[in-house]
């Protein structure tokens, strides 16, 4: 069965994934049998690679969430989710080389990198996994946190002030994010969507992407974010 991806189609061959790999596919799969044995059961367990080259994984039952906006549950489970896998990270001996891209220091855990809706399995409303860690790295947990507040609470920017604030500390607060997480997030969120219009516009791979101006929109929700200090960073 052939399934399709924001970047990669991806196959499903008796019951397990196969996807294109990168040079970064097994560094990842030494990830994910770290967290795995340290109890985190949300991501797909690594078999190595196929005849073709391509990466074979465990596949993850559930609907990737792709639907928008997001119930409480979906904005609480999903953080919760976040916090877990991070926690399983501490321990990992990343190395700084090896990665799709590189480090960002201080380097407190492994972060997946792309945490959105259309990268996590949810049962119902529920986050049950987090799928496609190609884009992984040894990070600050605000990194993850950030990219999750801004899909989760302030992407669609018509709802109304508020309820954007209110989102966002919501997944914060669900994280249990200390207040040097929530600060990266406040200081660093806006120059995130600009590094993330820059990835659209120059990575080849993002076709589709550039075609339907996610670069535009990067970098016109990078002006537009409230800001997030007094919310997240109260005194």
């Amino acid at each position: 069965m052939e399934l399709r991806g924001g970047l990669n189609t991806v196959w499903l061959i008796d019951g397990r994934v196969h996807r294109p790999a990168g040079p970064w596919s097994s560094r990842v799969h030494a990830l994910l049998r770290h967290v795995s044995a340290a109890g985190f059961e949300g991501a797909p367990e690594p078999f190595g690679f196929d005849a073709d080259g391509r990466e074979v994984l465990s596949f993850v039952p559930g609907e990737v969430g792709h639907h928008f906006p997001m119930s409480d549950e979906a904005v609480i489970s999903s953080a919760r989710l976040l916090r877990r896998h991070h926690d399983a990270t501490v321990g990992f001996v990343a190395g700084s080389d090896g990665w799709q891209c590189p480090p960002i220091e201080p380097a407190e855990v492994l972060c997946h990198g792309d945490f959105a809706q259309y990268n996590l399995v949810f049962e119902g409303d529920t986050a049950v996994g987090m799928i496609d860690f190609d884009w992984a790295r040894p990070a600050p947990r605000w990194y993850d946190v950030a990219y999750g507040v801004y899909r989760f609470a302030l992407m669609d920017l018509e709802r109304p002030l508020d309820r954007q604030l209110r989102g966002a500390a919501l997944f914060c607060d669900a994280y249990g994010a200390s207040p040097a997480t929530r600060r990266g997030v406040a200081d660093n969120l806006p120059a995130y969507l600009i590094w993330m219009a820059e990835q659209v516009e120059q990575d080849p791979r993002f076709v589709t992407q550039r075609a339907e101006e996610h670069n535009r929109m990067y970098r016109e929700h990078a002006c537009l974010v409230p800001d997030l200090h007094t919310t997240l960073c109260p005194a």
